[in-house]
């Protein structure tokens, strides 16, 4: 679903015979996507003479036919290669294919039933406006998941930190950049992503520790060759190379990255200048049974927001580590297992200032040094065809130290009004310890139309400050095929989260560990394919939480440099909360060079506070996305269309002086009201040259294209007479328009 090459590309390519596996995997830039096995497809296999003039795709289909193999399509753009008798063309009732476990709530842009690996693979995030540097920005064509000027994304009504983030199978801690500031950027490089799965619920037990949903990265593999890529926008610039050795068992994924956004004109006129760098790696060294993995992720970001003089200013430092090694490794056909070894560290420091002269004055110095090792074992046995056993277990030591200070005053009518006291100061330091472990176990068993998963979670922890808790969480999928065409699924399950040490709420002191978090998560869901070229999904679902860990919210304005100094930061402690709704897609391939997608969601998530309903801030009643994506030889368009109901707000008054005393502010109950509707219109077109043995290709994505005004928060200042308060309202961002430029060379097989 990118920039296809065209026919002169083929055609300039016919005198040089490439590896099979190679051609296919060369099509998913073209936005054609190929399920197979290196058991069908051996890195050794070689094409025969390939036709003069013959497509990318064709050329594929040919190679494959000429070792008994063809493709075969079970969705728009998407095929899996099956063995083919020379003499009698396969059907597709003679076609094998692996059985492949889908669960609830695991959605994909390219193919949102549940009889396929569904997946956002790379040529399906390349086609998404405003993913070039970004790939998780493609998750806001799903429904379910609620966002503004983030990367990261609230699933379900979860908090932003109940979301687990994984890459090559190993958790990762905030992978994103401008950490406090909006989380602006993931840090995994587009390059290196082969494909990503969404558990927005109903997610099995071998995912552990977040209670919210599920984001699963998956690296990309080359088995011959390699590929180059020479990439610049006006965001970032980086190199990255992908290949395998052609004398060693070996192959290769190498990425750097570094910000480019800061040595532009940045969005709004001296707003400060944001750096941030990443580097991702990781080397695989197959063996007879299996392979070892050593990888590595390095985040560094250099941020100074705001100028002398601004109302509010913060600088701040982050640097994260992520290395580890994983043992794959296959006994028999029927049993293999994996071992991983993680050490993650992290340094962060960060200062704000806040001068708002008769409003509130304050300064923040905060800074977390933060270490974790980590062990896993998962063991994977099917004894028959249709019978799947999981089993697992998880070791991890997590240590944090925190240095905090605080220094605030307000304006006693401020206060007043947000029921604060005057001062607001505190300086705090603590050690928080833990000792984690988890061990879990699923069965899997399929008949003829019905498919079942039963699991069991254990999880525990030991806290220096705290003590030991322990938790329990069962689950249950199922899903039953009314045909080939209609299929019904539902989820049941326990999700615990249990706080970890970088968790710490530091700003109030945090003294103990809190009781873990607990979720009860229930779905239901429906999936018919209209036809080959048009599917549909229905789900409906429930997310009660039990036990919620209290979280901070800013009552006026989210986009705070410095939240913990404001005095609209309240503190939302609630008994229960759930987020419930109703979800709808749509994918239709219209015809070879047009395609269409759409969402419809009704959903909303509220907090029990002193028995009464309190809506989250990123509560959605109602919201739809459309998009559409065209495709001729080497010219790509695409556009995203979003809406959703306008966000909660906090309604309040501004008091005019009576009586001698100054004005002041009077509040409505939080997010009683709201914003008015949100939307934005993204647009994406690139250009791609095909050269021998390498592409020239040009990106244009715009962002909120009609500049619209997305209201998004209040802002207080004194009027000019000093007697009484005036309010601004801000908005999330306007049009960014990004360009670039990416130059790829591959071997010459």
């Amino acid at each position: 679903m990118s920039c296809a090459a065209g026919a002169g590309e083929a055609a300039r390519e016919t005198a040089a015979p490439r590896h099979v596996d190679v051609l296919l995997r060369e099509l998913a830039p073209l936005g054609i996507d190929v399920i197979f096995s290196s058991d069908l497809v051996p890195p050794e296999l070689v094409e025969p003479p390939p036709r003069e003039g013959a497509t990318p795709l064709q050329r594929a289909k040919d190679a494959l036919a000429a070792h008994g193999l063809a493709l075969r399509e079970i969705a728009p753009n998407k095929y899996v290669v099956v063995r083919e008798s020379p003499a009698q063309p396969v059907t597709p009732t003679e076609a094998p294919i692996e059985v492949i476990s889908v669960y609830a709530s695991r959605y994909s842009i390219s193919s949102p039933g549940v009889t396929g690996p569904l997946e956002l693979s790379s040529g399906d995030i390349e086609v998404v406006p405003g993913s070039h540097d970004d790939a998780l920005r493609a998750l806001k064509t799903l429904p379910g998941l609620a966002s503004n000027a983030s990367g990261r994304p609230y699933i379900r009504g979860s908090l932003a930190d109940d979301v687990l983030m994984r890459y090559d199978g190993i958790t990762l801690i905030d992978p994103f950049h401008l950490k406090n500031f909006q989380s602006l950027i993931s840090a995994i490089d587009p390059s290196g992503v082969e494909r990503i799965e969404v558990f927005s619920g109903g997610f099995p037990v071998r995912y552990g520790t977040r209670s919210g949903g599920v984001i699963d990265v998956t690296a990309p593999e080359h088995h011959a060759g390699y590929e180059n890529r020479a990439a610049v926008s006006l965001i970032s610039a980086g190199l990255s190379t992908i290949g395998h050795a052609d004398n060693l068992p070996l192959d290769w994924l190498f990425a750097v990255r570094h910000s480019t956004v800061d040595l532009l004109e940045p969005v709004e006129d001296d707003f400060g200048k944001p750096q941030f760098s990443d580097s991702l790696g990781r080397l695989r060294w197959g063996t007879e049974h299996g392979a070892w993995t050593l990888g590595w992720l390095l985040l560094d970001d250099r941020i100074e927001l705001g100028n002398e003089g601004d109302a509010e200013t913060a600088n701040a430092t982050y640097r994260d580590e992520y290395l580890w090694l994983a043992r794959d490794h296959e006994f028999d056909r029927h049993l293999r297992t994996r071992v991983t070894a993680v050490v993650t560290s992290s340094d962060r420091h960060r200062t704000g200032m806040l001068n708002q002269p008769g409003v509130a004055t304050g300064s923040l110095d905060a800074a977390l040094e933060y270490d974790r090792l980590e062990a896993s074992n998962l063991w994977i046995y099917e004894p028959r065809a249709g019978t799947t056993y999981t089993f697992g277990a998880e070791l991890a030591s997590s240590s944090a130290d925190y240095d905090y200070l605080r220094a605030a005053t307000f304006d006693p009518q401020i206060a007043a009004g947000f029921g604060r006291p005057v001062t607001n100061d505190l300086q705090y330091i603590v050690e928080p310890r833990a000792f984690t472990y988890a061990a879990h176990a699923a069965m899997r068993r399929q008949w003829a139309s019905f498919e079942g998963e039963l699991g069991l979670r254990v999880d525990g922890q030991h806290y220096n400050l705290g003590g030991d808790h322990s938790q329990f969480s069962p689950r249950l999928n199922l899903r039953y095929d009314f045909s080939d065409r209609v299929r019904m699924y539902a989820s049941a399950g326990r999700f615990t989260q249990a706080q970890h040490v970088e968790e710490w709420r530091v700003e109030e002191a945090q003294a103990a560990a809190e009781s873990a978090q607990v979720s009860l998560h229930t779905i239901l869901g429906l999936t018919y394919e209209a036809s080959d070229s048009t599917r549909w999904g229905f789900e409906a679902y429930t997310k009660r939480w039990t036990t919620v860990v209290p979280y901070f919210d800013n009552l006026l304005d989210p986009l705070s440099l410095t939240p913990d100094i404001t005095p609209d930061r309240v503190r939302i402690t609630p008994t229960e909360s759930e987020a419930s709704g109703l979800e709808v897609n749509v994918r239709r391939q219209f015809n070879s060079e047009l395609s269409g997608w759409g969402t419809f969601s009704w959903s909303r998530v509220a907090d029990d506070i002193e028995d009464a309903d309190n809506l989250r801030s990123w509560d959605q009643p109602v919201a739809a996305t459309l998009g559409f994506a065209w495709q001729r030889s080497r010219l790509s368009l695409s556009a995203l269309g979003s809406w959703h109901s306008g966000w909660p707000r906090t309604p309040f008054e501004l008091t005019q002086p009576s009586n001698g005393e100054a004005g002041g502010i009077v509040l409505a109950h939080r997010n009683a009201g709201r914003w008015k509707d949100f939307y934005t219109l993204d647009l994406r077109a690139s250009y791609n040259w095909p050269l021998p043995y390498a592409d020239l290709s040009v990106v244009l994505e715009v962002t909120n294209a009609t500049n619209h005004g997305n209201q998004c928060c209040a802002a207080l200042e004194l009027s000019d007479t000093g007697n009484f308060f005036e309010s601004d309202t801000d908005h999330w961002l306007p049009a960014i328009v990004n360009l670039g430029f990416s130059y790829r060379w591959r071997s010459r097989d």
